[in-house]
């Protein structure tokens, strides 16, 4: 099978990672090219070579505009060189590009796009859009059952084109890179961890040192990674607090595994997310969890047997309550659910949720035939 993947970056967040693990899986056994709007210097590996358009985002409505189209009109040229099977766009400055060159050219009927965020973060004029667009493509696959749902509420996109596939996980035997050591080698043995973009609102950092404060004396320390632009509210919210010496912002981690492995107990706050990668990431290395019941994805990563890991959105008394339930488990008990945890992570492997889009992308060609 012929795949193009066209995605604005290669480099930075979940979605880009997504992108980079599934064409590692597709490029084993299939022709795979991959297109991106920018190439920046720190890339992730895609399997194959990556395809500079050298068409990075502008300021400016016109400029946007323009770019937009001279996007559409690389994406056009691609397609007509490469005549892929399928065309998998990754984030909405792809799918919107692609949705646009299909229907310039005829190839909606190939056209997969992928919509890994809640559309309730959206703005009306960005919901506008993509309910225009995104009725074009012949699938949009959603990260989550709850993003399916919302594409189809909100956006009110017709449910025979909508099917969700979860994000791949991705297990490494090795510990990590050399600088996520280092960063960990500096931390104390033990500690809570929160990992993600430091989005105050979205991420619920408010409500994780609410919860954090309310822990009694001795609590272990809080380790966040992650960097973002609610960084300076963050730091001044820890002095606020009084938690200097107990909560250490490290920054943005390339490969957040080496924290994961050390962490006594994972923490997730978050107000909305798509999926959450880094929850699903922490289960697999085997690291205790406690998660909000955010709209969408924790739930369906932890599925029906775990669901008393979760707590009420917005609730630091709750979520601290849950965080020292999980700190006092015995080692028995810990054990059986560390075992728990990975079995459940497991079920997204890399290698099954990549399948999961070629069977997609093989029901579209038997559909065109």
């Amino acid at each position: 099978m012929k795949i193009l993947v066209v995605i604005p970056l290669v480099y930075g967040g979940g979605a880009e990672q997504v992108a980079a693990v599934l064409s590692r899986e597709w490029a084993r056994e299939h022709e795979l090219r991959v297109l991106a709007y920018h190439v920046g210097a720190d890339q992730l590996d895609f399997g194959v070579a990556v395809e500079n358009l050298a068409m990075p985002a502008q300021s400016g409505f016109w400029s946007r505009v323009k770019m937009a189209w001279r996007r559409v009109v690389a994406v056009r040229r691609v397609v007509r060189d490469f005549s892929p099977d399928v065309v998998m766009a990754f984030m909405d400055e792809a799918g919107m590009v692609c949705a646009l060159a299909g229907h310039r050219d005829g190839w909606l009927g190939r056209l997969v796009v992928s919509v890994h965020h809640n559309p309730q973060w959206l703005g009306r004029g960005r919901r506008l859009l993509l309910a225009l667009f995104y009725r074009l493509p012949a699938v949009v696959v959603a990260v989550s059952q709850g993003v399916h749902d919302e594409l189809a509420a909100s956006l009110k996109l017709p449910r025979k084109c909508l099917t969700h596939i979860p994000n791949p996980l991705v297990l490494r035997d090795d510990d990590g890179l050399a600088e996520s050591r280092a960063q960990v080698a500096r931390l104390p043995e033990r500690f809570i961890l929160f990992v993600g973009r430091l989005d105050w609102q979205a991420k619920g950092l408010d409500v994780l040192l609410e919860a954090y404060a309310g822990m009694p004396a001795g609590r272990l320390p809080l380790v966040i990674v992650g960097d973002g632009s609610g960084r300076a509210q963050l730091m001044a919210e820890i002095a606020q607090r009084g938690l200097q010496g107990e909560v250490f912002p490290v920054g943005w981690a390339r490969d957040p595994q080496p924290f994961y492995r050390h962490a006594a107990l994972f923490v997730m706050s978050s107000r909305f997310e798509g999926w959450s990668n880094v929850l699903m990431e922490a289960m697999g290395q085997g690291c205790l969890v406690v998660a909000t019941r955010c709209p969408y994805g924790p739930p369906e990563i932890l599925g029906p047997d775990l669901q008393d890991l979760l707590v009420p959105v917005a609730d630091a008394a709750a979520l601290s309550v849950a965080m020292q339930r999980q700190l006092a488990l015995d080692s028995s008990e810990k054990a059986a659910l560390q075992a728990r945890l990975q079995a459940r992570a497991m079920s997204f492997a890399a290698p099954a949720v990549a399948q999961r889009w070629i069977t997609l992308a093989a029901q579209l060609l038997e559909t065109r035939r």
